[in-house]
């Protein structure tokens, strides 16, 4: 499992929110990579020792251009599943955990798995529920709730434009990049 999830974020590393760049990137030429936008997000592919996809939304403070948080979402062609990945500043309470709302879903208390320094990350398979209402929810914004270890607390907006489009294309192109057919539709 180690060895899978190193690999995966070192694939990653150069997309969104992550600090490792493959080896091709190190000695001087990025690795082959395929980029779409939709609306607020972007999917991409690195082809490097193998092929990683995702799509992902970096949030910009703008006054001081510093990010602020960050979603990286994979699919996973053999269970037919999407892993999530959402980073948020240093300095959360850890015990409150992370909020998410999108229209009528709301999750709470989403424990922080990996803090590093550029933020605090909670990472796991995404439920079907949460996929849909980002889906369903078009042009509109969900959010992504914090609170500080001195108190604040924060609500980090998600533009969802495009979101619906950019999931459709990760799965395609993942399947397509890993050279097997699309698993059987849920039912």
């Amino acid at each position: 499992m180690s060895r899978f999830r190193n690999a995966l974020f070192a694939a990653a590393s150069t997309l969104f929110v992550f600090g490792i760049a493959p080896a091709s990137a190190q000695n001087g030429a990025p690795p082959p990579t395929d980029v779409h936008t939709s609306g607020d997000w972007t999917v991409r592919c690195i082809h490097a020792q193998s092929t990683f996809c995702e799509l992902g939304q970096v949030m910009v403070e703008r006054t001081h251009n510093t990010k602020v948080a960050s979603i990286s979402i994979s699919y996973i062609p053999k269970s037919d599943a999407y892993l999530g990945r959402f980073s948020v500043p240093l300095g959360v309470a850890f015990d409150q955990g992370l909020g998410l709302e999108f229209g009528s879903f709301r999750q709470a208390g989403l424990k922080y798995r990996l803090c590093e320094r550029d933020g605090c990350y909670v990472t796991g398979l995404l439920p079907t529920q949460l996929l849909d209402a980002m889906k369903s929810m078009g042009s509109d914004k969900g959010a992504m709730d914090i609170q500080m270890i001195d108190g604040r607390k924060l609500q980090i907006p998600i533009v969802l434009n495009g979101f619906g489009d950019g999931l459709d294309l990760l799965k395609k192109w993942t399947v397509e990049k890993a050279g097997g057919a699309a698993p059987p539709a849920k039912k």
